[in-house]
């Protein structure tokens, strides 16, 4: 949900690799950045730091991750994205739930289940041939250099070589700048999902289910705003 800026640079000297647990304490930053105003009422108690810690918590116990994958300068971590061509493995399932147990605990695993009840799915039921982006954020002193357009295009090939029809993500609605990123990059609305458990808890109305269509060339990602 979270996005990075971007411009029609191509980041020069900037390499993608999968991210691995060693990249847990800036991928749970990360991470926390691109969770926005719902990360410290949901994940933290309130506690933005307490929030990256338990992200970075988490991103460790999994090991890394497989479908998550870090941008690099000079093998510095300044980017992270997401992407796969099935979120509902049971293996990563298990392992999510697992992950959570041990960071928060048997009360505290209740607790974050019971806020995650108002996190409602924008993405249409029974999306058929369809590729997931999500976490997609940039360090915000590396912003504006097309990492994030980068990241992205990353995604888009993982999507193409899967034989995926579309690609489909998920960004909050009111959150103008991370729209006109998307649409740039070729996105536009199917869904959108408003929740007042949300609104109540976090300040955000709900989610946009945002979709591309693979045949589409990166050219759409070419005219991305500078941000």
């Amino acid at each position: 949900m979270g996005i990075a800026g971007g411009d029609v640079g191509k980041a020069p000297g900037i390499s993608i690799r999968p991210a691995t647990a060693s990249d847990a304490d800036v991928v749970g930053y990360l991470l926390a950045d691109a969770a926005g105003p719902l990360a410290a009422p949901i994940w933290g108690g309130g506690s933005i730091e307490r929030t990256r810690e338990r992200f970075a918590g988490l991103f460790a116990c999994w090991g890394g991750s497989d479908d998550h994958f870090v941008a690099c300068e000079d093998q510095r971590v300044v980017g992270v994205i997401a992407h796969t061509a099935d979120r509902t493995d049971p293996w990563q399932s298990l392992r999510a739930s697992l992950a959570t147990m041990r960071v928060y605990g048997v009360l505290g695993s209740m607790a974050l289940s019971w806020r995650m009840r108002h996190m409602v799915s924008a993405e249409p039921p029974f999306v058929r041939n369809s590729y997931s982006v999500w976490n997609l954020a940039v360090a915000e002193e590396q912003r504006r250099r097309g990492i994030g357009t980068k990241l992205l295009r990353h995604a888009h090939t993982g999507a193409r070589e899967a034989g995926a029809l579309t690609v489909g993500l998920e960004v909050l609605i009111g959150n103008t700048a991370a729209i006109r990123f998307y649409e740039n990059a070729g996105y536009k609305e199917r869904r959108r999902r408003e929740s007042a458990g949300l609104r109540k808890m976090t300040g955000a109305p709900g989610l946009i289910y945002m979709v591309r269509a693979v045949k589409d060339d990166d050219q759409a990602a070419a005219r991305t705003p500078s941000r």
